[in-house]
């Protein structure tokens, strides 16, 4: 069994590679105890050795990731194997590489709902360093809409704008294939750390569509589902006053949702405390209240996730901008004082991943340059 940082010094390869994983390139946490306990927790000595020799993102070979590690290739293959299989860096017919803590490892290790030890430190960890709120030096003065909310049929169907492309009906209808996660991370993760959901199970794992639904099942993260059965999951976690959040892309891309809560969604976390909204499209339509028709009663705010609605002094309080069109309030609303109108801010998704790539590279480099400068000015 591994032994934690907490319980020895790392070693030399350890240290190194904690410090890559703080890289601004890998959107990572400042370097520290915390996150060399993560990096000990996850990799031998021998194993941080090879991983240095890991490019980041996009997979290299063997030879290559040998070399670089100052390794034989006989050496280094078992050792990237067992990481692989153990999913805490990235294995494949492309080779190998090294991804960031989150978005990233986090998914990739917890997927496919294992509970052991490792597993529960690592959600416990992760959980905790997320928690310092370090993506702040990430955000927070560009928009870089990376995400959208993409709401049912019920709430939009009668508007004079048709929803197209935001409409979970659409991105249904665009695909033939269909899968769930086993597990969702995040709320596996704040169960591990000790914590519970108030909305939902950490069996309600994400929500895949075309080519991204295809390996669940031999990977053994997920299963797949039919159409219809996927029409379900969606309004059940609908009524569970879930957020549905996607990539800002098409109905006809492939693509995920994953079904959020303000107490364990790490997305949602970033949204409500760490400069998140920066990351969110405009969405179609917004919340719009009928202040003469509110009676103050609070129903709103339970089932608002982004923390849009708020009552001061007694009084109902609604804050358009941290309103992402997902219309939970609509159903928890009695009096019928809340409606949805067309938002004038509103521009449609990008076609594929490679446009929304394209389209967010200057505001993602901004990202990185501002959180380099921030990390600069802390260590002089």
């Amino acid at each position: 069994m591994m032994m934690p940082c907490e319980d020895i010094s790392p070693d030399i390869h350890q240290k190194k590679l904690a410090r890559r994983f703080s890289s601004v390139w890998l959107i990572g946490p400042p370097m520290g105890d915390e996150l060399q306990s993560l990096v000990c927790h996850l990799f031998e000595p021998e194993e941080a050795r090879v991983a240095l020799g890991l490019p980041s993102y996009l997979p290299k070979k063997l030879k290559a990731v040998a070399r670089r590690a100052q390794m034989t290739e006989a050496e280094a293959l078992p050792v990237l194997e067992r990481l692989a299989g153990r999913r805490v860096i990235y294995g494949g017919s492309s080779g190998y590489s090294l991804m960031p803590l989150i978005p990233g490892i986090f998914e990739y290790f917890l997927m496919n709902g294992k509970e052991t030890p490792m597993h529960r430190g690592f959600g416990d960890r992760i959980t905790r360093l997320f928690g310092t709120g370090y993506v702040k030096d990430f955000l927070g003065w560009v928009r870089a809409p990376a995400i959208r909310n993409i709401p049912i049929e019920e709430h939009v169907s009668h508007e004079q704008t048709v929803a197209d492309a935001d409409l979970v009906e659409k991105l249904l209808a665009a695909h033939d294939t269909f899968a769930v996660l086993n597990v969702c991370q995040c709320r596996q993760s704040v169960a591990f750390a000790g914590g519970r959901c108030k909305r939902a199970r950490v069996e309600d794992g994400c929500l895949l569509f075309g080519s991204f639904a295809e390996g669940v099942v031999p990977q053994g993260t997920g299963y797949h589902v039919t159409r219809e059965e996927m029409r379900a999951v969606i309004r059940e976690r609908w009524e569970r006053n879930l957020v549905l959040l996607t990539a800002n892309v098409s109905h006809e891309s492939p693509n995920a949702i994953c079904t959020c809560c303000d107490c364990c969604c790490h997305g949602l976390e970033t949204i409500n405390h760490f400069g998140g909204m920066a990351l969110m499209a405009e969405p179609r339509f917004k919340a719009v209240v009928d202040v003469s028709a509110c009676t103050n009663c609070g129903r709103c705010l339970r089932a608002c996730n982004t923390r849009a609605h708020t009552i001061e002094n007694k009084e109902h309080q609604y804050d358009p901008t941290r309103c992402i069109g997902c219309a939970a309030c609509l159903s928890a609303c009695p009096e019928g004082a809340i409606s949805l109108e067309p938002n004038p801010l509103y521009i449609p998704p990008s076609e594929s991943f490679t446009r929304l790539f394209l389209r967010l590279s200057p505001k993602v480099a901004a990202f990185g340059a501002r959180a380099f400068l921030i990390r600069l000015k802390t260590r002089l």
